[in-house]
C-alpha cells in the first residue's frame, strides 16, 4: 500500500483510541471496584501513592497537584535519579535494584489501609515488583498497572517473580510487547508508545468514579481546581493547608503570581 500524507498519524489514532475502548470496557467491573477502594481512602483522608520507573514516573506526574485532581495522590519521588531526565543510564540501572524499595517506602512510611499504585509496562523490573512486595507487607492495598501480554514474555526477575503476581489488583492495559504500537510495514520495527495514554485513561477513569462515590455519599469533594479560574486560589487554599500535613510534596499555600500593574 503506498503512504498517503496522514495515515501515520490516523493509523497511530485509531489504534490508540482501540485500545483505550478495550481497556476500559474489559476491566469495567475491575476497574469500579478499584475506584471504590480509592472513594474509601479520600473520604479517611488518606493517602494514594504512585510509583513508576522511567516513563512511567509520568503517570505520577499525571495524578498529582493538577486540576481536576485530589491533593491525596502522593508520588514516590525519591530518588529523583530514578526518573529519566535526571539520567537515562542511571535510571535504567537503578530500577533493577530492588534494595532501593526499603528505603524509598521508609521515606513516605505509608500505613495500612493506604493505597499503593505501580506503573510498570513490563513488570518485569526488579524495583517496582519489590516496591510493591514490600508495599503489601506493610498492609498498604497494592494496584499494579502494565502490559498482561509484555510481563508473558519479558526475562524473570531475581525475585523470582513479575509485578502482576504480586499486587492486589492488576490492571491490564493491553499494550503489545515493546510498548511501541504500530508496525511500520515491512521493517520489523514499532513505532509510538501506548502505555502513557491508557495509563492516564485508566487513572482518570478511576479518579472520576471516584469522587462520584463520594458525591453520591454526600461527601466533601477534595477536587484541585485551575490557579487560573475565578475562585481557585480560596478554593485551593484551604485543601491545601489540610492535605499538606500528611503530603510531603504539597506546598502548605498557594502560589502567588505577581502581575505587572498598569503603567509598568
Amino acid at each position: 500500500m503506498k503512504y498517503q500524507p496522514g495515515d501515520g498519524i490516523q493509523r497511530y489514532f485509531d489504534e490508540v483510541t482501540r485500545l483505550q475502548q478495550v481497556v476500559v470496557e474489559s476491566q469495567k467491573e475491575l476497574l469500579t471496584e478499584v475506584a471504590v477502594k480509592m472513594a474509601e481512602i479520600i473520604r479517611r483522608k488518606a493517602r494514594i501513592f504512585l510509583f513508576g520507573t522511567g516513563h512511567s514516573h509520568m503517570l505520577c506526574e499525571e495524578a498529582y497537584y493538577r486540576a481536576g485532581g485530589v491533593l491525596c495522590t502522593v508520588p514516590l519521588f525519591q530518588p529523583m535519579i530514578l526518573q529519566l531526565h535526571e539520567s537515562a543510564r542511571l535510571s535504567s540501572m537503578l530500577e533493577r535494584m530492588p534494595e532501593l524499595a526499603f528505603p524509598i517506602l521508609d521515606e513516605y512510611d505509608p500505613q495500612p489501609g493506604e493505597m499503593l499504585f505501580v506503573y510498570a509496562d513490563s513488570g518485569s523490573n526488579e524495583l517496582p515488583v519489590q516496591i510493591a512486595i514490600e508495599a503489601r507487607r506493610r498492609g498498604v492495598i497494592v494496584v499494579g498497572v502494565g502490559s498482561f501480554k509484555y510481563a508473558e514474555i519479558a526475562p524473570e526477575t531475581v525475585i523470582g517473580k513479575k509485578l502482576f503476581d504480586v499486587v492486589d489488583y492488576a490492571i491490564d492495559n493491553h499494550g503489545v510487547p515493546g510498548d511501541a504500537l504500530v508496525e511500520v510495514e515491512s521493517t520489523g520495527w514499532r513505532v509510538a508508545a501506548s502505555s502513557t495514554i491508557t495509563g492516564a485513561t485508566v487513572w482518570n477513569c478511576l479518579l472520576t468514579e471516584a469522587v462520584f462515590c463520594l458525591h453520591e455519599a454526600g461527601e466533601p469533594l477534595p477536587i484541585t481546581a485551575s490557579f487560573n479560574m475565578p475562585g481557585a486560589a480560596e478554593h485551593n487554599q484551604s485543601l491545601l493547608q489540610e492535605w499538606s500535613k500528611v503530603n510531603p510534596h504539597l506546598p502548605a499555600r498557594n502560589i502567588t503570581l505577581r502581575r505587572k500593574a498598569d503603567g509598568e
